[in-house]
C-alpha cells in the first residue's frame, strides 16, 4: 500500500498519513469545509498525488466549475507556500505539461499541444519609465508575430483610435496615455515576458536640480575669484577631437563679436565652495557685483532643462504698400538661454552636456532700431555631485547721462545751455554664470537639523 503526505492550509499546517483514494476525499473535504468561498493564499505540500484529484480539489477551493481532459493524468509531488489556488492550478498544470484555459468561469484542463493558445486583455502599468520606450521593448519581447502585427497596422494607418490618448500601435498592443499604461492581449506566457522586461526597465529616474546664479561683476573684480579657465572640458566632437571649451562657436551679425564665451570651474572641495560663495557675497555688499537672476530647476537624468534668463526688445518694422508705410512692432527675445542635459553616473559624477546662447540688443542710431548681437558655445563636462561650473566672457556694458543745471537759469532759452551739463559715465561687466548640480536620490522632504536641510536653509546669495 503506498502512503501519502499531504499538507494544505491557508495558515495552519497539517501532516496526515493516507491512502491515495482516502487521501484525495479528505484533501477535498477539508478545502470544502475549513475554507471559506473567497479562499486566502494557500501553503500546499503532497508527495506522489494523483493530479486529478489534486486538480480538482484546488478547482473546488477557488470556486471556478473544472472540466478535466482524458490526457489529465499521473502523479507530482510539490510543496507551495503562500499562493493563490487559482495559481496552484495553473502551476500544478504547467509543471505536469498540461494547459489551463477559461471559459467565463470554468476551467478547462488538457494536453498543451492540443490546447488553442489563450488569448485575453493584460493591463501593464508604468510607473516610471517613458511610455514610449517601454512599448518599444514590449514589443521587442513579442518576437515576430507580435512585430508582423504591429508593422501591418501601421501601414493601415490605424494608429489613432481615441480622442481620449490611446492609441492602436498594433493589433495585440496598445497605449493609453490617459492611464499611462500599455493594453497588451495575449497568453499568459507572452504577459509573464513582457511584465519581466517592465521589471528592469520601470523603475525610478534619479533627478538632477540645477542651482543658476547670474552674477554681474565689475572687471576686474571677477579674478578675485579663482576660477580655474585652464580646464579642460570633455570632448564633444562625434570624431573625438576636443573643441575648446574656452571657444565654442560664435557668431553675430556683424561677424565675430569680442568677448568669447568661456567655462571653468571652481577649485575642489567644500571650503572652496563655502570661499566663493562668501567672496561673491562681499563683493555685492562692496557694489562690485549684482545678482541677476538666481532660477532653480529640476529636471530628470537625461531630459534637457532649459533656463530662459532676458526679457523682449521691441523691434518696429516697415512695410511699404501702393505707396503706404505701415509699420508695426515686434518684439525679440534678448538675454541669456541655457540647455543642461544631465547623465547620472554610478559614482556619484554627473556628465551633461551644456548649450549656451547670448543675445544682446544694440541700439544703433543711425537705423533708430536695435540690432542684436548673439553668440553660442557648447561644451560637455563631467562634475562631482555638488561641484560648480563656471560660464564667463559675457561682457555687458552700460552707459548712463547724468543731467545738471542751475535752477531758474538753466530754463533760460540760448542762454541756459551755459548752466547746464551732462555727464556720461561707461561701465564695463563681466557676467559670470554659476551652474551646480546636485542629484536627487531621495524625493522626500530633508529632515529638519540634517546636512542638507541647513544647507538649503542657509544661502549666502540672497
Amino acid at each position: 500500500m503506498r502512503w501519502e503526505r499531504m499538507v494544505c492550509a491557508p495558515r495552519r499546517e497539517f501532516d496526515m498519513g493516507i491512502s491515495p483514494r482516502v487521501g484525495a476525499f479528505f484533501l477535498a473535504a477539508w478545502f470544502a469545509g475549513a475554507l471559506p468561498a473567497a479562499a486566502s493564499p494557500l501553503t500546499l505540500e503532497v508527495v506522489d498525488a494523483d493530479v486529478t484529484a489534486l486538480l480538482t480539489s484546488i478547482a473546488r477551493l477557488s470556486g471556478l466549475d473544472l472540466i478535466l481532459d482524458d490526457s489529465v493524468k499521473g502523479r507530482i509531488s510539490l510543496s507551495l507556500k503562500d499562493v493563490e489556488p487559482e495559481e496552484a492550478l495553473m502551476l500544478i498544470s504547467r509543471a505536469k505539461g498540461l494547459a489551463v484555459q477559461h471559459e467565463g468561469k470554468v476551467l478547462l484542463v488538457r494536453a498543451a499541444k492540443e490546447a488553442a493558445p489563450f488569448y485575453r486583455m493584460h493591463v501593464l502599468p508604468v510607473h516610471h519609465a517613458d511610455l514610449d520606450t517601454a512599448f518599444a521593448a514590449v514589443k521587442l519581447s513579442l518576437g515576430e508575430a507580435g512585430i508582423s502585427a504591429i508593422d501591418e497596422n501601421k501601414k493601415n494607418g490605424k494608429e489613432d483610435i481615441s480622442e481620449q490618448g490611446l492609441y492602436r500601435t498594433g493589433e495585440r498592443l496598445l497605449i493609453d496615455r490617459a492611464t499611462n499604461a500599455l493594453l497588451f492581449y495575449g497568453t499568459e506566457e507572452e504577459k509573464a515576458r513582457a511584465e519581466a522586461v517592465l521589471h528592469s526597465l520601470d523603475v525610478p529616474t534619479e533627478q538632477v536640480s540645477l542651482e543658476a546664479r547670474v552674477v554681474a561683476l565689475e572687471k576686474n573684480a571677477a579674478k578675485e575669484l579663482g576660477v580655474d579657465w585652464d580646464w579642460s572640458p570633455l570632448p564633444i566632437d562625434p570624431h573625438g577631437t576636443s573643441k575648446s571649451g574656452a571657444e565654442g562657436s560664435r557668431r553675430g551679425i556683424d561677424g565675430e563679436v569680442p568677448g568669447v564665451i568661456r567655462f571653468g570651474r571652481t577649485p575642489e572641495g567644500k571650503p572652496y565652495e563655502f570661499y566663493y560663495r562668501a567672496k561673491i557675497a562681499a563683493l555685492i555688499t562692496d557694489g562690485k557685483a549684482n545678482v541677476l537672476a538666481r532660477p532653480n530647476i529640476t529636471t530628470l537624468q537625461g531630459r534637457e532643462a532649459v533656463i530662459n534668463i532676458g526679457g523682449s526688445v521691441p523691434v518696429p518694422e516697415t512695410q511699404t504698400t501702393n505707396s503706404t508705410v505701415t509699420t508695426s512692432i515686434t518684439y525679440k527675445k534678448a538675454g541669456i538661454i541655457l540647455r543642461y542635459t544631465p547623465r547620472i553616473h554610478e559614482n556619484g559624477e554627473i556628465t551633461a552636456r551644456v548649450h549656451t546662447e547670448v543675445s544682446s540688443p544694440v541700439y544703433v542710431d543711425a537705423l533708430k532700431a536695435y540690432k542684436f548681437q548673439e553668440r553660442s558655445a557648447d561644451t560637455t563636462v563631467r562634475l562631482k555631485d555638488g561641484e560648480t561650473m563656471v560660464i564667463g566672457g559675457l561682457i555687458g556694458s552700460e552707459e548712463s547721462r547724468v543731467f545738471a543745471k542751475v535752477p531758474l537759469l538753466g530754463d533760460i532759452p540760448i542762454l541756459g545751455t551755459f548752466f547746464k551739463s551732462v555727464r556720461r559715465t561707461k561701465t564695463d561687466s563681466e557676467i559670470m554664470i554659476f551652474l551646480t548640480a546636485h542629484i536627487l536620490r531621495d524625493t522626500s522632504p530633508p529632515a529638519e537639523g540634517t546636512a542638507e536641510s541647513e544647507r538649503k536653509g542657509k544661502d549666502v546669495w540672497q
